[in-house]
């Protein structure tokens, strides 16, 4: 085999002009949806062989997809009118991205836990009965018969059925938000995508790796370009290899295992990382091949900005905890941990607000499309017509404020904590689309709100609705993030909007009525995992504490910090934009004290150092022969692993191995 990579198309905005997607093959695609929802939370509560979601692109999308993809290959080679073409592959990939954004603990497990905790653990002690039942919006949660949640933690009893009927208002009223996220997520995509891709050249490094895997697929006899190149094959053995040979030590827990690819914290490894100093958290690393794979084609400035401002924060943190600075009025101060939150969520909002300013022209010229609709081709916008994006976003905006309300916000409140909340969301779209750091999550901003008006005066009813609407309640916060890469993987569709509506409500309902289920069957408290039992006592620990406790009022001293996270993310993007070699991309500001960051700043740094080494000595052309490489990673992880997992779950079900995690 050639070492020179053939010519992998780097640009992904060539529309396909092949046959159209088979209905056969969107029906496989549902199927290996529901199929994938069920064998996430199969191997998180059964076996506790991975988490499988837990980022933007989880294993739990990537797995069955390269499970098509290898068989795609092999069809292609030797049977190629049974293949797929390359949109229907991309099709296929679109599908599970968007349901998967519903899988296991990305959603929903932590989903059930939080519908069923309130009535199982509610005790004297823990005062939830008394505090925060009369406040609660029961009308979302299953029904109070007697073995509807004792099933979920304790399973049936003999020749007891599923409780289904108890579980349809939860399912509806959960699904109803979810399609309204989607709504405005589509709608923001519509409106900003050319604006990112066409001026401001975003490169999207998550859908460019799949796209150029999927070049090639034309349903005649051969091989697809990805399998000609052996530095594909370089990277494929370099991340299959270490799981693959841990398969051994299944059988044989004292074989030599390779452990470079193990979880930060695994059973037998225990956790990776040091403890610098009692006043820091423990720093964390490991080495993933996926994150390996996808930062290799990110732009060395935001590597760069990522690892070297994490360090800066950590520095920041450091000096806080050492000298006891806080912030705050007496009685209601924020420690370092609060105020390094308080400054990500303004330098967030000062990006937000960037990000809409520099697309004022495009902007303007969308709101012009929406008085008189343009020719379809000369629009604007992608996916839906501009009246059509400029419909989906007031409308699902308007239902979620509803929805709010109905839970028990006040609507002044719940307008502001939404359109904050989607500052964060529209800040993470644009990134991960920069990025293609698959961690990269939007920031909810807890506690902005109550900076500005204190819980003295919000409701009881508020304060518990803050305090239940979070990433264990809240569907579809995860999935628009996924829809830049989605229209840029279907190339300007016309079912494109179709689809991802269709993907998110079969993904949500599979993913939320297998988890029932196996909770019903299994017993939900013998599998022994925080989703079920810990975050949900966790949550509502929280709110029964803030209700009884004094309330809080305005505090201007969390206020400046927060305005300060803004001043100095603004100076950063005006440093970027008037000095052409500024190093620092603003990005890095609301990500130096993230959590994500802390799990993965090491192995940024060391695909920052070897991208810079490629470009430094062999240039651009280098780097495009090499980056094949960052294909095999992907691949190669992804296919072990799904390796370790079906030998666990055929051979281990009920002691199975930690293979993927954090």
């Amino acid at each position: 085999m050639s070492q020179a990579a053939p010519s992998l198309r780097p640009e992904i905005d060539r529309p396909e002009q092949e046959n159209p997607v088979r209905r056969t093959v969107v029906g496989a695609g549902f199927v290996t949806l529901i199929l994938a929802c069920a064998t996430a939370t199969y191997l998180e509560f059964q076996t506790s062989s991975a988490l499988m979601a837990m980022s933007n692109l989880p294993l739990a999308v990537l797995l069955p997809f390269v499970f098509w993809l290898l068989t795609n290959v092999c069809l292609k080679r030797f049977a190629p009118r049974l293949s797929l073409t390359t949109i229907e592959l991309r099709a296929l990939l679109s599908i599970l991205w968007v349901g998967g954004a519903f899988i296991g603990y990305n959603w929903a497990t932590q989903w059930v836990g939080t519908m069923a905790a309130p009535r199982y653990y509610a005790s004297p002690e823990n005062r939830w009965e008394a505090l925060i039942f009369d406040h609660m919006p029961w009308w979302m949660y299953p029904s109070s018969f007697p073995g509807v949640v004792d099933g979920v933690y304790l399973g049936l009893r003999d020749e007891a059925s599923i409780p289904w009927g108890a579980w349809l208002g939860p399912v509806f009223w959960t699904a109803s938000a979810a399609l309204a996220m989607t709504a405005i997520g589509i709608g923001v995509t519509a409106v900003f995508q050319k604006q990112w891709h066409q001026h401001e050249r975003l490169t999207y490094p998550l859908a460019q790796v799949t796209t150029e895997l999927t070049e090639g697929f034309d349903r005649r006899r051969g091989w697809p370009p990805f399998v000609k190149t052996s530095f594909f094959w370089f990277g494929s053995i370099v991340a299959a290899l270490p799981l693959l040979w841990n398969i051994i030590a299944f059988w044989y827990p004292t074989f030599p295992r390779i452990s470079i690819f193990d979880p930060y914290s695994s059973p037998i490894t225990g956790p990776r990382g040091l403890r610098i100093s009692r006043y820091l958290r423990r720093f964390r690393y490991r080495i993933l091949p996926t994150v390996l794979g996808f930062g290799f084609l990110c732009e060395l400035n935001i590597l760069f900005s990522i690892w070297s401002l994490y360090l800066v924060g950590q520095v920041a943190l450091y000096a806080m905890a050492r000298t006891g600075f806080s912030v705050g009025l007496s009685g209601q101060e924020a420690d370092s941990v609060e105020i390094s939150l308080l400054f990500r969520h303004g330098a967030m909002v000062a990006l937000a607000v960037w990000a809409v300013w520099i697309s004022r022209g495009h902007l303007a010229e969308v709101f012009r499309q929406i008085r008189r609709p343009p020719p379809k081709e000369k629009a604007s916008t992608v996916i839906l017509s501009p009246r059509g994006a400029a419909f989906a976003l007031i409308g699902g905006y308007g239902y979620m404020i509803f929805w709010l309300s109905a839970v028990g916000y006040d609507i002044a409140i719940a307008t502001f904590w939404l359109t904050l909340f989607w500052a964060s969301i529209f800040v993470a779209m644009k990134y991960l689309a920069a990025s293609g750091f698959a961690y990269l999550m939007p920031y909810w901003g807890w506690g902005v709100p109550k900076m500005w008006v204190g819980t003295a005066r919000m409701s009881e009813s508020t304060l518990v609705a803050r305090g239940i609407v979070n990433w264990r309640l809240m569907s579809g916060w995860r999935l628009p993030v996924a829809l830049p890469h989605v229209d840029r993987l279907l190339a300007g569709k016309a079912w494109t909007a179709f689809l991802i509506f269709c993907s998110a409500l079969i993904g949500l309902v599979a993913a939320s009525l297998y988890t029932v289920w196996i909770c019903y069957t299994e017993g939900g408290a013998s599998f022994q995992t925080w989703s079920l039992v810990g975050a949900p006592n966790e949550m509502y620990n929280l709110i029964a504490t803030e209700l009884s406790e004094k309330r809080t009022v305005t505090d201007p001293g969390k206020i400046v910090v927060w305005l300060l996270g803004i001043c100095v993310s603004a100076l950063a993007v005006g440093l970027q934009s008037w000095i052409s070699w500024w190093p620092v991309h603003p990005m890095g500001l609301m990500m130096m004290f993230d959590g994500y960051t802390r799990h993965h700043s090491f192995q940024i740094f060391l695909v920052w150092l070897a991208k810079l080494a490629v470009l430094r000595f062999g240039g651009i052309g280098l780097y495009r022969r090499l980056r094949p490489i960052a294909y095999g990673l992907i691949v190669g992880y992804v296919f072990a692993a799904g390796c370790s997992f079906l030998v666990d779950a055929i051979w281990f079900p009920d002691e199975g191995h930690l293979v993927h995690s954090y």
